[in-house]
């Protein structure tokens, strides 16, 4: 199974996206969106913005946000 992880920053990527654009795109800032993609979770004020984060980001990025956070759930 590709790790969450690798599907946000391969679809990052794959459509040439910096972090400076999806932060200015999603309002997220490029901390959390670094963090993201880095499984800094840590970093997060809760997990309520940690998810929501994830579901405004993976849906930016044209993937299933349900599948994402199952990803990250399967991997807590």
């Amino acid at each position: 199974m590709i790790s969450m992880v690798s599907k946000l920053k391969e679809a990052r990527e794959n459509k040439n996206i910096s972090f400076e654009k999806a932060s200015e795109d999603t309002r997220i800032s490029l901390k959390f969106l670094k963090a993201l993609e880095e499984e800094k979770y840590e970093i997060f004020p809760a997990e309520v913005y940690l998810k929501g984060f994830m579901r405004i980001y993976s849906e930016y990025l044209g993937l299933n946000s349900n599948e994402i956070i199952e990803d990250y759930k399967k991997s807590k």
